[in-house]
């Protein structure tokens, strides 16, 4: 092939379909690229709105009973711009494209792809209520991942696009479990895609993913109930996607709670969303938020994970550094959580016994027995639990070559820029993208704690 072909629009075009083809978490989830996110020189903290469907309750008898439409949305942070820089020198110019993409390209796609990946398995740990299995316990049971997928029909999850991923430990763990069963010797030949393990397997298509993340969970201590059932959090119609849950009991004065932390509320139940009965007889789970929500991470910085953004209490301190709420020194403190508590309306989800009321009583990650264990936090999930999106960076002047790439089918964008320097007959070259994840339908997803 011609280096003359190597052109930086045509790396990047190639790059954008390396990348998309590396991702594992982020091709699980909703990924649109409309007018919308696609804005043109779009900057950190750009932020878009992804609406969800109305909801109904009807009517019995021949009477007109005109219901308002409520369309509801869900913004997405552009939050993260991460990007790798490499320096091409004029001789990997002439190199062929497949050279090219094996020594420079896909190793640099790799990286960006394994971030993407890594942030969106934080975020839909955090942001993921619903959850199965023992924390420290790996799951080997074909019984939990069942119960999972019950879950998600419990929460009127659509047909189709619903995957697990597991760590490698959990994976081996699961697959020991149901070695008799877990066994898809004819259709070997389907399992192409990076990381795929089995295609519907207890109703799921199966992955293993080096990224799920292990979750140490909160220290806890006291006894928390509730301060009150006239906040934010508790509504009796509408729909909220988060809200501060003022609670006490708590130990005074220590870090009692962390980000990702499943909260329940006695009496408090999970309602199907469409007949809105109750399902189950185990308390609604809420997840607790960061509660001035999340951040870019520091330039330069490698860890993984995400960035929460500092905040301020009505009771008790939260510390964005290490996500930990403190309690105050009357052992108050304010949670953010999602969903929020909505007892009735179209969007109903639980249904309330005596046991609510304005001192319930709250369990932690399923009690105290559970506090500070280190738990690899899977997740079964359905297409539509989350979003990804991604925005055009703008092109700069002055420069060797700029370029970018997007596809509308995939929902992705990426740049190139790329520099001359004389001194050394190089080409510095950076490799960016802009994205940001969002929480769409919470409840099609379920943890699979390990």
């Amino acid at each position: 092939m011609s280096n003359n072909l190597l052109t930086i629009s045509y790396i990047t075009n190639e790059g954008l379909i390396v990348l998309e083809n590396t991702l594992i978490f982020a091709d699980k989830v909703d990924r649109q690229y409309s007018d919308e996110f696609a804005i043109k020189g779009a900057k950190i903290g750009a932020t878009c709105n992804v609406r969800r469907p109305p909801r109904y309750l009807g009517t019995f008898g021949p009477a007109l009973n005109v219901e308002d439409t409520n369309e509801t949305y869900v913004p997405v942070t552009l939050n993260y711009q991460f990007h790798v820089d490499v320096q091409f020198t004029t001789a990997d110019l002439l190199l062929s494209m497949d050279l090219f993409k094996t020594r420079v390209l896909k190793p640099m796609m790799a990286t960006v792809a394994n971030r993407v990946d890594s942030d969106g398995l934080y975020f839909a740990y955090q942001n993921t209520a619903n959850s199965i299995g023992t924390p420290g316990v790996s799951p080997s049971s074909y019984l939990t991942f069942a119960q999972a997928r019950a879950r998600l029909a419990n929460e009127a999850c659509p047909d189709g696009d619903k995957c697990v991923l597991l760590d490698p430990l959990s994976m081996a763990a699961a697959t020991d479990g149901v070695k008799g069963l877990f066994n898809p010797q004819a259709q070997l030949g389907e399992y192409v895609k990076n990381g795929m393990i089995a295609k519907k397997f207890a109703g799921l298509d199966w992955y293993e993913d080096q990224n799920v993340v292990s979750f140490t969970t909160g220290a806890q201590g006291g006894t928390p109930t509730l301060k009150a059932v006239t906040q934010p959090a508790v509504i009796s119609t509408g729909w909220a996607q988060s809200g501060f849950l003022q609670t006490t009991g708590w130990t005074a004065s220590t870090a009692v709670i962390k980000v990702g932390d499943i909260i329940q509320i006695a009496g408090c139940y999970p309602a199907n969303p469409q007949s809105r009965t109750q399902y189950g007889n185990t308390t609604k789970q809420f997840v607790v938020l960061p509660p001035g929500g999340y951040t870019q991470n520091p330039t330069g910085s490698a860890t993984p994970g995400l960035a929460f953004a500092a905040a301020t209490l009505t009771y008790g301190t939260f510390a964005a550094s290490t996500g930990l709420y403190t309690s105050s020194g009357s052992g108050d403190l304010s949670l953010l959580i999602g969903e929020v508590v909505i007892t009735g309306g179209q969007f109903q989800n639980v249904v309330t016994t005596s046991a609510f009321t304005t001192t319930a009583a709250l369990t932690v990650n399923g009690g105290t027995s559970y506090a500070s264990l280190v738990s690899p936090q899977g997740i079964v999930l359905h297409k539509s639990a989350f979003a990804l999106a991604f925005a055009d960076l703008p092109l700069p002047r002055g420069v060797e070559e700029a370029a970018r790439a997007n596809d509308p089918e995939i929902g992705m964008s990426m740049r190139m820029v790329t520099q001359y320097t004389i001194n050394n007959d190089a080409m510095p070259t950076r490799a960016d993208v802009l994205y940001g994840y969002a929480g769409l339908y919470r409840p099609l997803a379920v943890r699979i704690a390990g």
